[in-house]
This record gives structure tokens, C-alpha cells and sequence, in this order.
């Protein structure tokens, strides 16, 4: 893979954290250093159920999928993409290296770039400007998964598919909608009568 195919792919990286912190060239060549490019198919287990999740990933392109089995039954814990949750992992594999209890799935052909939970770390102590973004994200996480426990626990069916349609407004007509159906905890039956019941009105 050549260097300039690998730093145009930075730059989506470098500009999602500049929105968030100012940092400066050295800052971006460390995080040259310590990335790579990988390619998935649709398909592709990215993090598969009791591995332990060591890396740390940023969407370039492509749709992927978090979910956890319960009784052979998949139940989709959240959608990331380039436009929402664009940070990849099984997150609490990660801070706990402990084998994941979710499998991270492609569900759309993309590229992520990929880093060491080491690597990432160790850019932590090198610059100041990184820490804080790796303080703020931390901080931006815990907010979803608040909003995402509050939805399933308080929120009926309908608000919860209302609530996909905002969250992830791209996404309806192009991943399958079992997916749907499944993180927001219906069958895809009772998915399509809330539908027509919403186009109704």
C-alpha cells in the first residue's frame, strides 16, 4: 500500500479530531506512525465472539455492525459508519482485555484504519492535545450508551425506531431490516406494521 494512498485516508481521521482539538503536524505523524489501512467484505467478523479485542479502529468507508447472541438470537447493540460512531471496537474487551461478549461485523464493504490499544495509549503520553481528545471521546461514549439504555428501558417500540430514523438517517435503505428490527428490539414483522402505521399519519 503506497504512503500517499495510507495519508489520504489519515485525513478523515485528522479532520473527525480537529473538530474536537487543535493538533498540530507532529501530533498527525505520530498517528501516521502508529496506523494502518485494512480492507473488510461484507461479512467480515472484525472482533469475533471471546476474542480479545486488542485494536482500535476508525471507519473510512463501509457500514458496520455490533451485536451480542442471547439464545442464538442477535440483538444489535449499536451501527457504526463514517457519519455515526465512526470509532470500532468492542469496547469493553478493550479496556478490560477480557474476551468480547459481542462480535463487530461488516456489514457493508469498507476500509478502517486500524491501531494498537497499546499504540493508542502511548500517544496519550506524548501529547497533551490527544489525551484531552481521548478524554472527550471516552466522555462522548459514555453519553450513547446512557441515551441507548434510557431508550431501551423507557421508550417504546415506535419511539425507538423513530429514534434510529435520527440517529442513523442513512442507513434505512441500505442495511437489511432485520438489523433494524433487532437493535430496536422487535421482530421485523412488528417493524414493518410500525412503519406503515408511521406513513399513515
Amino acid at each position: 500500500m503506497s504512503y500517499h494512498y495510507q495519508m489520504d485516508k489519515l485525513e478523515n481521521l485528522y479532520n473527525f479530531i480537529s473538530a474536537k482539538v487543535n493538533i498540530t503536524e507532529t501530533d498527525k505523524e505520530l498517528i501516521a506512525t502508529s496506523v494502518k489501512v485494512e480492507s473488510f467484505v461484507k461479512g467480515d467478523q472484525i472482533v469475533r465472539l471471546n476474542q480479545t479485542c486488542q485494536s482500535l479502529k476508525f471507519v473510512v468507508s463501509g457500514i458496520y455492525r455490533v451485536y451480542k447472541l442471547e439464545e442464538g438470537k442477535e440483538i444489535t447493540s449499536y451501527f457504526n459508519y463514517e457519519n455515526r460512531n465512526p470509532f470500532v471496537a468492542s469496547f469493553v474487551s478493550l479496556l478490560t482485555e477480557s474476551p468480547s461478549h459481542e462480535i463487530v461485523e461488516c456489514i457493508e464493504d469498507g476500509e478502517l484504519l486500524s491501531i494498537n490499544y497499546t499504540d493508542w495509549l502511548n500517544l496519550y503520553s506524548k501529547s497533551e492535545r490527544l489525551n484531552t481528545f481521548g478524554r472527550i471521546m471516552a466522555e462522548f461514549n459514555y453519553v450513547l450508551a446512557m441515551e441507548r439504555i434510557e431508550a431501551l428501558q423507557y421508550h417504546n417500540a415506535t419511539e425507538r425506531y423513530q429514534s434510529f430514523l435520527k440517529l442513523y438517517p442513512n442507513l434505512m435503505n441500505m442495511i437489511p431490516h432485520h438489523f433494524i428490527a433487532s437493535y430496536i428490539g422487535v421482530a421485523p414483522e412488528s417493524m414493518s406494521r410500525i412503519r406503515k402505521e408511521l406513513t399513515k399519519k
